[in-house]
């Protein structure tokens, strides 16, 4: 049984060693051709999510279901 505690502990404490800094490291340059499509890229999703000057004008989604007088207030 104490053999097994000190395998244990030996096991938890390997597994709460950092990994290796050779396996952590990332390059994180990026060449021009990558930043051109990156830019790309976003501009496009822009463009499709805060729409075009297509949807510029007011859109009511109640237009058909109110009366034709709604429109006209009396003051």
């Amino acid at each position: 049984m104490r053999a097994f505690t000190v395998m244990k502990a030996v096991l938890f404490a390997l597994a709460a060693l950092p990994a290796p800094a050779a396996a952590e490291q990332r390059s994180t340059v990026r060449t021009d051709a990558e930043k051109k499509v990156d830019k790309e890229v976003d501009d496009a999703y822009r463009a499709a999510t805060r729409g075009g000057p297509a949807t510029a004008a007011k859109v009511d989604p109640w237009g058909k279901v109110r009366p034709a007088d709604a429109d006209k207030k009396p003051k």
